[in-house]
């Protein structure tokens, strides 16, 4: 019997609900492909054709979590913002939508979004990755702001940004105060560095 595109999305849709719950009540590294199939109701062999692995099919929450952010961010932008305060509001946004799944973040980002060199890349976490410094690179361009070799900008940037996202996975105080503060003071520096108004803005240390 041919699955209907309907059918699979809906089966997909299915799955990712099923191993956010499961993840949450068990932890990620707890929890198995087995565990998500036998719950969604799937046979085991059937789960890897919508998902080739664990890493892969939480990573696809966490790209979708991300992609709801940007358009959160677009919406809630006035357009009067300076850089900082927009790149703030782009972070923030994200972090909102990826909530629901902080306590398990920690070891699935470790693997699909580590800056090492790995053995094999995950697809879902390039992609988000790609997604995500496209719209930085947008929110610059808007900004006027092109003083900096662009892959300098970025591999700051993106060096930044999984530093406050390891940050926060980890932040216990209240309302995630340490990490406010970190993309805060983050974000003043980098835009300080790209622009060229630091005491150093790397611009002597550029080939």
């Amino acid at each position: 019997m041919r699955i209907t595109e309907q059918a699979k999305r809906q089966t997909r849709s299915s799955i990712l609900e099923k191993a956010a719950e499961l993840f949450l009540a068990k932890g990620f590294e707890e929890t198995t492909t087995r565990d998500i199939a036998k719950a969604t109701g799937l046979a085991a062999g059937t789960l890897f054709n919508y998902f080739r692995s664990k890493e892969t099919l939480a990573m696809s929450m966490v790209a979708e979590a991300l992609s709801r952010g940007r358009k959160d961010h677009r919406r809630r932008r006035t357009g009067d913002e300076e850089l900082a305060e927009d790149l703030f509001l782009f972070i923030a946004s994200g972090l909102r939508q990826l909530k629901p799944m902080r306590s398990i973040l920690g070891p699935v980002l470790e693997r699909s979004l580590s800056p090492f060199p790995r053995r094999s890349v995950c697809p879902e976490g390039e992609a988000a990755r790609q997604a995500h410094l496209t719209a930085v690179r947008g929110i610059l361009r808007e900004h006027g702001f092109a003083a900096a070799p662009e892959h300098v900008a970025m591999t700051l940037y993106w060096s930044l940004y999984l530093g406050v996202l390891a940050c926060w996975t980890n932040d216990a105080s209240p309302r995630q105060e340490e990490t406010r503060a970190l993309i805060d003071y983050s974000l003043h520096w980098f835009v300080q560095v790209i622009s060229g108004t630091g005491t150093d803005a790397g611009g002597k240390h550029v080939r």
